[in-house]
């Protein structure tokens, strides 16, 4: 897994986490933050290799369908690029219009 990919789904488990049981989320914290390999992950939990690969694949799974139906990461992304445009006092109207708009989708 590259770095763009932890870095996605350490997102993702910001937003959704409270979704995953905690055994996902052991198994993700185990590899995508600490970095160990899925034979360290099977290791340190003692259960077997495929039950950490199919842990992982089914919490990143829920984490991006959820995503996918909720769109909460996409919608706080387009705010912040709203408000990167424009300095907190030079927020007209029509941006605050926008990210209503972003907000009630």
């Amino acid at each position: 897994m590259n770095i763009e990919d932890r870095i996605k789904i350490a997102i993702l488990t910001k937003y959704y986490g409270k979704l995953l049981t905690e055994k996902q989320l052991k198994v993700l914290y185990m590899y995508v933050d600490n970095n160990l390999s899925l034979a360290e992950v099977s290791s340190e939990l003692k259960i077997t290799r495929q039950a950490v690969k199919d842990a992982l694949d089914s919490a990143v799974s829920t984490l991006e369908k959820t995503e996918k139906d909720l769109q909460f990461i996409e919608r706080d992304d387009k705010i912040k690029k709203l408000l990167d445009e424009k300095s907190l006092s030079q927020i007209d109207m029509q941006t605050r219009l926008e990210i209503l708009s972003i907000l009630e989708d």
